[in-house]
């Protein structure tokens, strides 16, 4: 994405969620070993109390007042303060949220989960029965089918939809059978940020299809074997893994699909959080030449530079956009995860 990727971006925005942050915070050089990372596990790996633990802290975000509220009138909640963020900065970040979580009574050894969708790719049924989509202890299924397809769409109000036809496509109704079972926004489609008359649900449209072609484990050793990041940041960002969460979850009309708004469904960051540890596994195969190996458009998607230049190291990057939440630091600083200011790890790598 924007500045190159989604991945160090990811890692930059577990800063972000607490008030003790200053409005500005200079560009800084800190690269000390921090001396005891917290741990980011994939979600079948947590135990069914962490599990019920962590919906509750995302249900707690959703009745918090948010801190973005000035900027933006419709934010009406603390984890639309991220969704905000999303919408005003995908351009240029993506985005997770540890600390946020913590403050809703995350346990703070614990990172943001993450979902390792290669062990959802051998079936259709190993997809749908995925632990992430538990409508106990999960983030629900599918919603209900809607026809249609991208060239005739037959959802009231559809005006965006993914790059290409979705033929397998199964749902595209409301959340119905989870912990947030009638999600809604007023954020969207895209980055429309206008007051709206009512709360647009949150939505699902599965695709096993979209998932197994760019998520499997061929399509991550594939990325694993590629050379620089440039490759790897363009493969992946755009041809593999990345879109395969979004896609597959958010089908044609799914809230996943929405490039700006995807973050309204909760599984986007445990999508982002792989996202993130792929990366990673990539940098570990040779850290010491990868922490420095930094390419790619300032814009999304923008490989001839029409609209902007490549990042550097020295490519200062911020986020936040509620009082005392806006931080910023040079590519440099947030290029290993397991260094100040970032300070997390993953319990396995590929």
């Amino acid at each position: 994405m924007g500045l190159s990727s989604w991945t160090w971006t990811t890692a930059l925005l577990a800063l972000v969620a607490t008030s003790a942050l200053p409005i500005t915070a200079a560009p800084t050089s800190v690269r000390e070993t921090c001396a005891r990372p917290y741990v980011r596990k994939e979600w079948r790996h947590l135990t069914d109390g962490q599990r019920q633990q962590y919906i509750g802290a995302v249900q707690c975000m959703m009745n918090q007042p948010g801190t973005a509220t000035a900027t933006l009138s419709i934010v009406r909640n603390r984890f639309e303060d991220f969704l905000a963020t999303h919408v005003k900065q995908t351009d240029f970040v993506h985005f997770v949220y540890e600390k946020a979580l913590w403050a809703c009574g995350w346990d703070r050894t614990l990172g943001q989960p993450f979902w390792d969708w290669t062990l959802d790719t051998g079936s259709k049924e190993a997809f749908l029965n995925s632990p992430i989509f538990d409508t106990v202890l999960g983030f629900g299924g599918n919603g209900a089918y809607i026809p249609g397809n991208l060239s005739h769409p037959e959802l009231s109000g559809f005006t965006v939809g993914p790059p290409n036809d979705i033929p397998d496509r199964s749902g595209g109704g409301c959340l119905i059978d989870n912990p947030f079972a009638g999600l809604g926004t007023y954020f969207g489609p895209q980055n429309d940020t206008s007051p709206k008359d009512a709360l647009g649900c949150v939505r699902r449209d599965f695709s096993y299809d979209s998932f197994r072609e760019r998520a499997s484990p061929a399509q991550v050793e594939a990325a694993m074997a590629l050379a620089n990041y440039g490759a790897f940041e363009f493969v992946t960002d755009s041809q593999s893994y990345h879109p395969a969460g979004h896609w597959g979850v958010g089908g044609l009309y799914g809230t996943m699909t929405d490039t700006y708004a995807s973050p309204a469904d909760p599984v986007f960051y445990l999508h982002h959080s792989n996202v993130d540890r792929a990366w990673w596994s990539w940098q570990a195969r040779d850290l010491v030449g990868r922490e420095r190996d930094m390419s790619g458009p300032l814009v999304s998607f923008d490989y001839t530079n029409a609209r902007g230049g490549n990042a550097t190291l020295d490519t200062p990057v911020w986020v936040g956009l509620g009082e005392g939440n806006r931080v910023e630091f040079r590519v440099a600083d947030l290029m290993h995860i397991q260094k100040e200011p970032l300070c997390y790890e993953y319990e396995s790598l590929y």
